[in-house]
């Protein structure tokens, strides 16, 4: 029994470590992999030998349940590490909803100005905020929430007309939000840009990303976090002063337009894959029950307790 526990404690633990770091490289590993496997192999072995030496029929079904929590624990470990799909991140638009078919669920995102807001798990009638700091775990699934940098562009004609912004190429249409999940290299700087079209005066506009400590070494540039705006028309031509930089909120004309970013923080979803907590709730209470059965499994001399 006493090698049984050592056993189970071994496979808690690398249940534990998967929850814990869900997307660690070592969790696909082979030896990571072939490491649970042995042990649960290894345990099984120990303390189906160890039957034959049990003196009580109470420790007898103690030995054979704490086998039961090895084995249950090492298959919730191994299955994850063998079949688990890869960590996924949704970047979504502000208001967007999300299908997740793997929970039968649905991932609502916040409106960009509400402050603090969190993108919230839909389910059945039920709302569940995820929380940046806890994550949220939902059976073999957890999801972890990460705030990222988007731009919310407001583009004017020289007139004064408010124009409508496109993204042709972007996840949602008709959004003037630029979700930035590309990367472009400029003057040594891997820097996160989007683009944005206007149909009605037949623009193309690139937009670059600048950290407050990146835009402090551009000429021109301020203290704070700057994009950069290039102006084309929609055949790709370039047109005259059609590069500008612009803090965050301030209002500056590129070519024949003005252009104003707004630069915000807002939240992501990854979704890992994570052992069973059913499963391993399920172990918990098997190897519960063995140290239970083991601990008042009577004295070795008691007739009424040996196995005959």
């Amino acid at each position: 029994m006493r090698i049984g526990v050592v056993f189970c404690i071994l496979l808690f633990a690398a249940a534990i470590a998967e929850l814990a770091f869900p997307d660690a490289a070592f969790i696909h590993a082979t030896w990571w992999i072939l490491a649970i496997a042995t042990v649960a192999l290894l345990g099984t072995i120990r303390v189906l030998r160890s039957l034959r030496t049990v003196p009580t029929r109470r420790r007898t079904v103690a030995a054979l349940l704490m086998l039961a929590a090895m084995l249950v624990v090492g298959a919730a470990g191994f299955s994850n590490s063998l079949f688990a799909p890869d960590p996924r991140t949704i970047v979504a638009v502000p208001g967007a909803q999300v299908a997740l078919p793997e929970l039968g669920a649905t991932l609502v995102f916040p409106d960009l100005d509400r402050r603090g807001a969190h993108v919230v798990l839909e389910r059945g009638g039920t709302r569940t905020p995820i929380s940046c700091r806890h994550g949220l775990y939902r059976g073999a699934t957890l999801l972890r929430c990460f705030e990222r940098t988007v731009v919310a562009v407001s583009a004017d004609s020289l007139a004064g007309a408010h124009l409508t912004i496109t993204q042709p190429t972007g996840s949602t249409f008709l959004s003037p939000v630029l979700l930035m999940q590309h990367t472009q290299e400029i003057a040594g700087f891997n820097l996160p840009f989007d683009s944005f079209a206007l149909p009605a005066v037949h623009r193309d506009v690139k937009v670059v990303l600048f950290t407050a400590a990146q835009a402090q070494l551009l000429r021109g540039g301020s203290a704070h976090r700057t994009v950069l705006f290039a102006v084309d028309d929609s055949l790709g031509r370039t047109l005259a002063h059609s590069l500008g930089l612009a803090a965050n909120g301030k209002r500056t004309r590129v070519a024949d337009l003005f252009l104003q970013p707004r630069i915000h923080r807002y939240p992501a979803i990854v979704v890992l894959a994570v052992p069973s907590q059913p499963i391993l709730g399920l172990a918990v209470l098997l190897a519960l029950a063995a140290l239970g059965f083991w601990l008042f499994g009577g004295r070795p001399g008691d007739p009424r307790t040996q196995v005959r």
